[in-house]
């Protein structure tokens, strides 16, 4: 089936669909540095484009799926939630090319807090397409479609009449439960993820190493004073009073960013949700703290008891140094390929790995819509 890519960022969206046997004739995103990364993997036709002025776009003719998810920094409980973000009409942009190219099918993806916009997006669909698609929207927690991260999203997909009834929604590999530490069969956890990659090298130049990209951001000093006190599954809350350095001494705790910031993970778990942002009071920025083990050419990752490093205060100190997550295990918890190539400074990466979708559960997305046509 034929695909046009919305707001298609790097393409995790665009692995996923291609790995369930689509072809992309177009990819539209407003990021260069995100098109020059996806020219570079996916060979489709990309191009950068406003897809809010579209006098001078040609699309493909006969489409058969759109896909997309437009930037939702407006809704997005990472950032201000500003209502009044111009980003959070995007959606309107995504359905004026629905009318243009007059697909069979498309997905849409966007943050829990598009809820909000919802009804207005339905309605739309609603007047513009009467009678054209039965629309099934769903929240999914990844983590349980073969994604090592409890990421959060909305999807919203539409089947045209004549298929409708045999679309299905991808069977979770469990009961889907909104509960981050809460173990399930067939979880995909950080330690499985991540750990044969081996420790990483902290790169100190904007670009880094090429290659693999197993290269991390290095934290600054005041993150690294505040990042060796946070143990594995912790966060700020987990520093006593007296150890708290500035800006947060004296400050009370009720603020929601007191569970919020410098969280670090739990290798028997999979990930937070990855964001674009390298800000280590958001989670899932930092590592955690783990030692490795060279068992033959294999590497293996290995938890720290953080009670063997707590003094009778209460306050753990790392042994390990502190750091983010590299930009491979960024793709990794993204579930891209590791053949996959970010193109762009450090930062640059970080950000377009941030704002895809998870390219496993694209692809079982993907697989659900095609399905529904045979």
């Amino acid at each position: 089936m034929r695909v046009l890519s919305l707001f298609s960022g790097c393409g995790g969206l665009d692995v996923g669909a291609h790995q369930a046997g689509l072809n992309t004739l177009l990819a539209i995103d407003a990021n260069a540095r995100a098109i020059e990364t996806y020219l570079l993997n996916l060979k489709s036709p990309a191009i950068v484009a406003d897809l809010t002025a579209r006098e001078n776009l040609k699309f493909p003719k006969s489409i058969d799926i759109v896909l997309g998810g437009p930037p939702c920094q407006g809704f997005s409980s990472a950032g201000p939630k500003n209502p009044n973000d111009p980003r959070n009409k995007l959606w309107k942009a995504y359905l004026e090319v629905l009318k243009i190219v007059k697909p069979k099918a498309f997905l849409i993806e966007n943050v829990p807090g598009f809820e909000a916009e919802l009804p207005n997006f339905l309605a739309e669909l609603s007047s513009n397409f009467p009678g054209q698609f039965d629309i099934f929207w769903k929240k999914i927690v990844s983590q349980y479609y073969g994604v090592p991260q409890f990421r959060h999203r909305i999807f919203v997909i539409g089947i045209g009449k004549n298929a409708s009834k045999n679309f299905r929604w991808p069977e979770p590999v469990d009961q889907e439960i909104f509960n981050y530490t809460l173990k399930f069969k067939n979880m995909i956890t950080l330690q499985a993820a991540l750990g044969e990659l081996g420790p990483p090298l902290a790169a100190t130049d904007n670009d880094g190493p090429g290659g693999l990209d197993h290269v991390y951001l290095p934290l600054s000093s005041n993150d690294q004073e505040i990042a060796i006190h946070i143990p594995n599954g912790g966060s700020l809350k987990d520093i006593p009073d007296k150890y708290l350095p500035q800006p947060y001494a004296g400050r009370a705790r009720g603020h929601k960013g007191w569970t919020w910031y410098f969280r670090k993970p739990r290798v028997d778990l999979p990930a937070r949700s990855v964001l674009a942002s390298i800000r280590p009071n958001f989670s899932t920025v930092l590592a955690p703290d783990v030692k490795y083990v060279l068992s033959g050419t294999n590497w293996q990752m290995e938890a720290l008891d953080s009670a063997s490093y707590t003094d009778n205060d209460g306050l753990y100190t790392s042994p390990v140094h502190p750091r983010r997550l590299s930009v491979r295990e960024y793709a990794r918890i993204q579930t891209f390929p590791d053949d996959f190539v970010f193109t762009g400074t450090l930062l640059e990466k970080y950000r377009m790995i941030g704002n895809a979708v998870p390219c496993e559960l694209a692809r079982r997305l993907c697989i659900s819509i095609s399905e529904s046509f045979k």
